[in-house]
């Protein structure tokens, strides 16, 4: 087994709430309890939070301690937490003139939009508001989306350009893709490509990431989902 990741970054999706940030973050510190999580949360004060983590990143590089082996895990959410991790790429690139270590990059899909039951929203209409205020976002993002498309499309492009870019990233940084569609976990060593045809390896692993008990604890299908991403970093099929 590979040590642990020193810093896991954590691309956020634009309606993320603290409940579903407070589930990653919980599971990162079970994970790996002594790496350093950053966030990159969309929002106002993005650029600085794209400077705080350049600082701490930068930081841990000039400790005497520093370890040349990649040891950081990104793990983005999404097209626009790609594009800010993608965005910490160039900018650690043009800071340091170095490839951030990244040892493996988790391209997650965006947790899905909890809809509570009628009772529940009779009994706490603050959580009625706060779905009703990001219901709103999501149709403000599709929209703006949909309105300007091909800058959204170049904007996915310029992304997968820069996650298979040996300038900016390792070429040995392991990747794993998890998509909503299906719930199935695949994973591939990606290499760029001229056309859009990409070859892949599926792992047929069912992920709920919902399916919490009563008590709170991991199920079966929460510990797969972990177990996956421990398997990308060690490098485990």
């Amino acid at each position: 087994m590979s040590s642990p990741p020193e810093t896991v970054v954590l691309g956020l999706w634009p309606y993320a709430t603290d409940e579903q940030i407070q589930f990653y973050i919980r599971g990162y510190e079970a994970l790996y309890p002594d790496a350093s999580l950053l966030l990159l949360e969309y929002s106002t004060s993005y650029d600085r939070q794209i400077g705080n983590a350049l600082d701490a990143l930068t930081t841990l590089d000039e400790q005497p301690t520093h370890n040349p082996m990649p040891k950081v895990l990104l793990h983005l959410f999404g097209g626009c937490g790609a594009a800010q991790g993608c965005r910490l790429l160039r900018a650690y690139k043009i800071r340091t003139g170095q490839r951030l270590a990244v040892r493996a990059v988790i391209m997650d899909s965006v947790p899905r939009l909890v809809v509570p039951s009628f009772r529940t929203s009779t009994r706490s209409p603050q959580l009625l508001l706060a779905f009703l205020y990001i219901l709103l976002t999501v149709v403000y993002i599709r929209v703006i989306s949909t309105i300007n498309y091909w800058q959204y499309d170049a904007r996915c492009r310029q992304n997968r350009h820069d996650l298979n870019d040996p300038y900016l990233l390792p070429h040995e940084a392991r990747k794993c893709y998890i998509f909503a569609e299906k719930d199935l976990m695949f994973s591939w060593h990606d290499r760029p490509a001229e056309d859009d045809d990409e070859e892949c390896v599926r792992d047929d692993v069912s992920v709920k990431r919902t399916s919490i008990d009563e008590k709170g604890k991991w199920t079966s299908d929460q510990e797969r989902y972990w177990l996956g991403i421990e398997n990308v970093w060690d490098g485990r099929d």
